[in-house]
């Protein structure tokens, strides 16, 4: 990571020589909080100008240099606005090497130019713990890690996190798509038949498919969105399965319009892809080709189309308002006709015809179908080079470009790496032969930490009207 990455825990565990806020006493209570979090509460220690908190310990994430977190400490008052008692700002730049400290700091006043009061001193412990070692743990021995777990991390929360992680553990990107080759790799090397090759769950399939709808959200606006807006806004409505209740007559002449709206599906895919499809998505499906090849040389194409149109297009195009594409859903007519254009799409990808069965009244689509298969070995063929000249794909060809899109602030960065570090505690025991110490302690101890975190929710101030701003 380029940036500073970690947690900072702090307990609060007393006060001395506070102010005097109630006659002879006060009520001290104190709040905590970075410029970015949410604000902490302690509780309220009663009747006392030394107090003492138990089971005061906060966790904040360090996203930036020279992050500073300030604690505030009022006197509760029942009946008016609580007092100020006084404040410390720490900047946790200057306790990142010392490890856990255990310090008194005095407390300030509001206004620095002031003249000093004495408010008495703040006791805390301090210590920062950097998680920017967890690449290398990622990153190792060709993924190693990640591999072993790929069979048990499967959610898409993880898939999503490791997505983002690996995007931004460089400016380049590289990083992403080494995971994606190995993740690929080790599944094709795994499955023994071509068939079901990428057509179950697994971290692979996962990765892949956030990659290309977050990628590929845009392109899939442009390439797809202007024609499924047109079959909402007109309603159309082609049902050939007669045991639906309509009559061979419309059976035939929805399924001579049903053939248009599928070809015009096609061309529109085709038309879009020398300007519009992304070039991390042509890369990770040339990728995909040219791994599978190597085991199943009659495979690869449809490989590509199992992610291109399985999982990326045809899901936009029979539930664009899942994807966030349109913002009304179809009706049940459009929705309909929508996933009979899906289902036929997906069979030209697989290149194959309906078989008698389950969807029988399909097969009438079968000369069709076979007609477009070479259409869409063009395309698959198309979108699994990265060696075209078009002028949009052309400069981006380079690694210094790549996963732009995917860029996020601290803050995210540092939930996906939350889920990561989360999902890898939880599923260790499953590696065979973790002996790295380290790394065991490591990831333990930020586990902790993020349980920690959670945990502190409770500690949120809920009502701020009665702390007094003055």
């Amino acid at each position: 990571m380029t940036k500073p990455f970690g947690k900072a825990v702090i307990k609060i565990l007393g006060a001395r020589d506070t102010l005097i806020c109630d006659i002879t006493t006060s009520d001290p209570y104190c709040l905590i909080s970075t410029k970015d979090s949410k604000t902490f509460k302690t509780e309220v220690i009663y009747k006392t100008l030394n107090p003492i908190w138990k089971d005061e310990e906060f966790v904040f994430d360090i996203i930036e240099n020279s992050q500073i977190i300030s604690i505030l400490m009022y006197d509760e008052d029942k009946f008016s606005k609580d007092d100020f008692m006084g404040l410390v700002k720490i900047n946790i730049d200057e306790y990142k090497t010392k490890g856990q400290r255990d310090i008194w700091i005095p407390l300030e006043g509001k206004n620095p130019n002031k003249k000093a009061k004495k408010r008495g001193d703040i006791h805390i412990q301090l210590c920062y713990y950097s998680f920017t070692s967890l690449p290398n743990y990622l990153i190792k021995n060709n993924h190693n890690l990640i591999l072993k777990l790929s069979k048990q991390l499967i959610s898409d929360d993880f898939g999503k996190s490791i997505m983002y992680y690996f995007s931004n553990c460089s400016e380049s990107g590289k990083e992403l798509i080494d995971i994606v080759r190995d993740l690929a790799s080790v599944e094709i090397e795994q499955t023994n038949d071509a068939k079901v090759l990428f057509r179950t769950d697994s971290l692979s399939t996962k990765v892949i498919v956030s990659i290309f709808k977050t990628i590929g959200f845009g392109y899939l606006k442009e390439a797809l969105c202007p024609l499924i807006m047109s079959m909402i806004e007109n309603d159309i409505n082609l049902e050939v399965d007669p045991s639906k209740g309509i009559t061979e007559a419309d059976v035939e002449q929805n399924a001579i319009q049903l053939s248009f709206f599928c070809s015009s599906f096609i061309t529109a895919i085709k038309a879009s892809l020398a300007d519009q499809l992304p070039i991390e998505i042509r890369l990770i499906c040339q990728i995909i080709n040219e791994l599978v090849e190597k085991k199943y040389p009659n495979d690869n194409i449809k490989s590509v189309g199992g992610f291109f149109f399985l999982r990326f297009v045809n899901p936009a195009i029979f539930s664009p308002e899942a994807l966030g594409l349109i913002s009304v859903a179809p009706n049940p007519n459009v929705r309909r006709t929508l996933t009979l254009v899906s289902k036929i799409l997906q069979n030209i990808s697989n290149q194959v015809t309906f078989s008698s069965g389950k969807e029988e009244y399909l097969s009438s689509f079968n000369s069709f179908i076979s007609s477009r298969f070479d259409d869409f070995k063009i395309i698959l063929q198309e979108i699994s080079s990265c060696n075209n000249n078009n002028n949009n794909n052309n400069n981006n060809n380079n690694n210094n470009s790549l996963f732009k899109n995917l860029k996020i602030d601290s803050n995210l960065l540092m939930k996906y790496t939350d889920t990561i570090i989360t999902s890898i505690s939880e599923k260790k025991q499953h590696l065979i032969d973790i002996d790295d110490n380290q790394f065991n302690d490591e990831i333990l101890s930020r586990y902790q930490l993020i349980l920690s975190q959670q945990k502190q929710e409770s500690k949120i101030l809920i009502e701020k009207s009665k702390i007094n701003k003055k």
